[in-house]
């Protein structure tokens, strides 16, 4: 039979084993399993979003670019993807990641014209890329036709994606 003396018994051990408990490492653990560890990649340190996206400038009727900032000292940028827009583009092109001009291609790949509904006809590409430039280096995307004019048209677009890191002395 239940009394009220019982009760309190119960009642206190139960209190005291919440304190107890309370004060052991049991409740330090758990917190620091909730929270998220901390940890830097050794291999790519102060990672930083690199995007470069305009309508591109065509300094010859066959070709036209868009080029990124200088990459600045102590960093490294890495160009892990190019996309591009062509409206109204009737030629095929070819598409090249150059550094610090046009005259040095690092990528090269063709892009092919197809009917783009009621845009007209035109070029369109997405290609994933793996390339690094160093301090000092400027990349530019240009494409390029040996086949006629490529068409000035604001909707256009180049496109430069990736990162930068810091660059360990």
């Amino acid at each position: 039979m239940f009394t009220w003396k019982r009760i309190a018994i119960v009642l206190l051990l139960f209190a005291a084993a919440f304190v107890a408990f309370e004060f052991t490492d049991g409740p330090k653990v758990l917190a620091q399993t909730i929270r998220p560890a901390m940890v830097r990649s050794v291999d790519e340190p102060a990672r930083v979003p690199y995007f470069v996206s305009a309508q591109p400038t065509c300094p010859f009727t066959n070709e036209c670019l868009v080029s990124g900032p200088v990459v600045p000292a102590g960093k490294r940028l890495r160009v892990t993807r190019l996309e591009g827009m062509l409206v109204l583009q009737a030629t095929n092109i070819i598409v090249f990641l150059s550094t610090d001009d046009d005259n040095a291609p690092v990528v090269m790949f063709p892009s092919n014209t197809f009917g783009q509904a009621f845009f007209g006809t035109g070029v369109s590409f997405n290609q994933e890329v793996d390339f690094y430039f160093e301090a000092g280096q400027t990349p530019s995307l240009v494409v390029g036709t040996s086949g006629g004019n490529i068409t000035t048209d604001a909707r256009s677009r180049l496109t430069i994606a990736g990162y930068m890191v810091d660059v360990q002395p």
